[in-house]
């Protein structure tokens, strides 16, 4: 009996970390919040994450960039896109000190190769944040939408120039009345 009560224990203290567990992961880019230094940094940064990840405690977004040139005090990349394009190429000036950890290597950013392809991980508290999420309250349900709006009426159609004239009727009377003759004639002449 003790033995059935501690597994039945286990497992409900086991489900409920793993519910937290599962709960904490279910922050995704559309969820963050960038606050304005980042936003001045990087205006497309919102675009440009992929997921958002756990890594030294800490919730980062998660960003892929492509080295495309290496220039004096500046590097030229492209941001890889959630649907798997690549942006346009964007001039990223890197402080000195920023590195690149290949290959269990550091590598100074100003010495990646092109095309060259890093992750690049922005932490939580200095670039973005995550709203909270709001509890579930019973309420009533929520009003009926408003009917539809009733459909305009229909213009009434423009009146179109009066151009045309009696002429082209006139000249075709005036082709069966020649014809005519001719008929008559052609007639007479043969009686």
């Amino acid at each position: 009996m003790k033995k059935t009560i501690l597994i039945l224990m286990l497992v409900l203290v086991g489900g409920l970390g793993f519910t937290a567990s599962a709960t904490a992961q279910d922050v995704s880019c559309s969820d963050l919040v960038w606050t304005d230094t980042a936003l001045e940094l990087n205006p497309n940064i919102a675009e440009h994450c992929l997921e958002v990840v756990q890594r030294q405690g800490m919730q980062m977004a998660k960003m892929r960039a492509r080295v495309i040139r290496q220039s004096v005090n500046s590097t030229i990349v492209q941001w890889q896109r959630p649907d798997g394009s690549w942006s346009p190429s964007e001039r990223r000036y890197p402080d000195r000190g920023f590195v690149a950890h290949l290959e269990d290597k550091e590598v100074r950013i100003s010495d990646l190769p092109a095309r060259q392809e890093v992750n690049v991980y922005v932490a939580s508290p200095d670039n973005f944040s995550v709203p909270a999420a709001e509890p579930v309250a019973a309420a009533a349900p929520p009003p009926p939408p408003p009917p539809p709006p009733a459909p305009a009426p229909e213009p009434e159609p423009a009146m179109l120039p009066t151009t045309a004239t009696q002429v082209p009727l006139l000249a075709l009377l005036g082709g069966l009345f020649i014809l005519l003759g001719g008929v008559v004639s052609l007639v007479r002449s043969r009686m």
